[in-house]
């Protein structure tokens, strides 16, 4: 895991460094476990799609991605319900408009309590928060589905 810090913005080498960074997470519930977003496509039957668009609402705790190899959206939890048409997410360092995706899972009594949401710039690697959501207490199968 290579995670950088200057001027007070992260970076990171690889989505995999996502991983760390949500783990690293202070200020809010720990977070216990995490994984990397790739599109469910069937048209990825070569690998995973992990680069997307991104269009979060941080105050309404909402996420939408796009898939930017097929085009697919997926929208996470229940954010299609309650869409608020948020500006799509791009790069503060370098304005560019695609990023990898990663999910950091709490958990309360064994359910999932509060997910986060980060992303990593694919041009620069800059990495950031982009939302996160408060969940009922589903299971760690539930919530996956759902994202």
């Amino acid at each position: 895991m290579v995670l950088r810090t200057a001027r007070g913005i992260t970076s990171a080498s690889d989505v995999d460094d996502l991983h760390g960074w949500l783990r690293g997470l202070t200020g809010c519930p720990p977070i216990s476990e995490t994984f990397v977003a790739h599109c469910r496509s069937q048209a990825h039957a070569d690998g995973p799609a992990t680069w997307f668009y991104v269009e979060p609402d941080p105050v309404e705790g909402l996420l939408r991605r796009r898939c930017l190899a097929c085009g697919l959206v997926a929208s996470t939890m229940d954010s299609e319900e309650r869409w608020t048409f948020p500006t799509a997410w791009s790069c503060g360092e370098c304005t560019q408009p695609i990023a990898e995706v990663a999910f950091g899972l709490n958990f309360d009594n064994g359910r999932v309590a509060w997910v986060a949401v980060a992303v990593r710039c694919v041009n620069c690697g800059a990495v950031s928060g982009v939302t996160d959501l408060f969940v009922s207490g589903l299971t760690y199968d539930e919530v996956v589905a759902a994202l």
